[in-house]
């Protein structure tokens, strides 16, 4: 092995891949709970996750992706519904430990500019509030492409989420981008008279006219939950349509509101305040100067994590405008699902593929469409993490697309909604499975996975 002083770009990025290849399968240490001396379980795995589900954080979370469901911020309302108490929407299981590996790392980083390009999560049973949760997270593949642009690297992971009684709630497999990237030289940050050199995309911050947004404001509206109003299976048809679902424009306050749950909840060596408070994170970069970002107009050190919100420093990530977090684009089209599909549904499945950031000010559009139904036989095992029986389930397979303002695809997808039947009864929860539900690889699930 190289040491980063004489490697080349090229030797790096070898190095990268084989390290990266080494961790095929293995548990990996990323996003687990607080070092000691917090009050935390350190392992062997499945590690305890430092974030419980409380009531006040699951409204926040709902809240925060703009969903005022009351099945999700108000505990009265869960009382009188089928689950008999407040509910989490499903995808928050992805803020209780962050879903993607980033493949092999050391102090002063490989020079790949990472990117979180998809979600596939498959759910069990419902999140019910007092939920807390051990994990694994190991990582399946490592996939080569060429892009438009140059060589893509796909590393895709696989997580599972157990509940305190050893059921498991859900399963997630996520899938990060890397592109490697020539002008970082042989680490993860570059010079930043370089910065701008390389970029993915050209784009400036979107100007509305007055009537782009009374367009936008009159789509918002339009927005219904069907709540408490059973919708049967019997009753979808193919060619059914969802939504829209109208995001207004990305700013720094989206940004802020992500950081709610998944900085709060990260873990490491530091706790989130001695990472994301100024001068802690002054020293923090001190003491591992190849990861430092130099602020191209203070000179100063600054954290990697500042990529996403600082215009100044997005072209560290290669991307001329703040852009959002890829996790949080996943988790939005759950609502979509749950307005439509109302109390009594149970999304079994749902998948969101990243094909470009949403930058500063653009507006997010999320539509739907039914292109299939079935019906389907779940089989599960008696075993500790499975649930035993066999059961039939109505099925209802959605394409979801989400675009932006100027009508480019940013995150299509698909989603399984299990419906209640007229003939086959309630939708029965939870769903049978075995203890270890098999691995679904990348190319099932990225593509029509109904």
């Amino acid at each position: 092995m190289s040491t980063t002083s004489s490697q080349s770009f090229e030797e790096a990025i070898a190095e990268y891949i084989e390290e990266s290849r080494a961790q095929i399968d293995q548990e990996i240490m990323e996003n687990i709970p607080p070092w000691p001396p917090a009050p935390y379980e350190q392992g062997p795995a499945p590690f305890e996750a430092a974030l419980r589900l409380d009531s006040d954080i699951i409204s926040t979370f709902a809240k925060n992706l703009g969903d005022d469901n009351p099945l999700y911020s108000d505990p009265k309302y869960g009382l009188n519904t089928r689950y008999g108490c407040q509910i989490a929407p499903g995808v928050i299981v992805s803020s209780v430990r962050y879903p993607t590996g980033h493949g092999a790392q050391r102090p002063e980083g490989y020079p790949v500019a990472n990117f979180y390009s998809g979600t596939a999560f498959e759910f069990f049973d419902a999140i019910r509030v007092g939920s807390k949760f051990r994990t694994t997270k190991v990582p399946k593949e490592l996939v080569e492409k060429q892009g438009s642009k140059g060589a893509l690297l796909f590393l895709i992971t696989e997580l599972n989420y157990w509940d305190y009684h050893g059921d498991l709630l859900s399963k997630v497999y996520s899938t990060q981008i890397q592109i490697p990237t020539a002008t970082m030289g042989a680490t993860r940050s570059m010079d930043p008279a370089r910065l701008g050199e390389h970029m993915l995309y050209e784009r400036g911050a979107h100007n509305y006219t007055n009537q782009n947004v009374q367009d936008a404001l009159g789509d918002m509206k339009k927005r219904t939950r069907r709540g408490s109003e059973t919708l049967f299976w019997e009753d979808v048809e193919i060619g059914d349509e969802l939504g829209p679902l109208v995001l207004p424009p990305w700013t720094l306050q989206d940004q802020l509101a992500y950081h709610f749950l998944t900085y709060a909840a990260s873990a490491g060596e530091e706790m989130p305040g001695d990472v994301y408070a100024f001068e802690p994170a002054y020293h923090n970069m001190r003491r591992w100067p190849g990861r430092a970002r130099i602020h191209p107009n203070t000179y100063w050190p600054w954290t990697p994590g500042n990529e996403h919100e600082d215009a100044v420093l997005s072209p560290y990530r290669t991307q001329p405008l703040p852009f959002d977090f890829g996790l949080q684009r996943c988790q939005f089209p759950q609502q979509l699902l749950t307005n439509w599909m109302g109390d009594d549904g149970f999304i079994r499945r749902q998948q969101a593929s990243l094909r470009r950031p949403v930058f500063y000010s653009d507006i997010t559009t999320y539509t739907g469409e039914v292109v299939k139904k079935s019906v389907v036989i779940e089989k599960g095992h008696d075993q500790s993490g499975g649930i035993p029986g066999e059961h039939k389930y109505y099925a209802v397979g959605i394409r979801i697309h989400g675009f932006n303002q100027i009508g480019e695809e940013q995150s299509p997808g698909t989603a399984t909604v299990y419906l209640p039947s007229k003939k086959g009864g309630p939708v029965k929860l939870p769903i049978p499975h075995p203890e270890k539900p098999p691995y679904v690889p990348f190319e099932t699930f990225r593509t029509d996975w109904f």
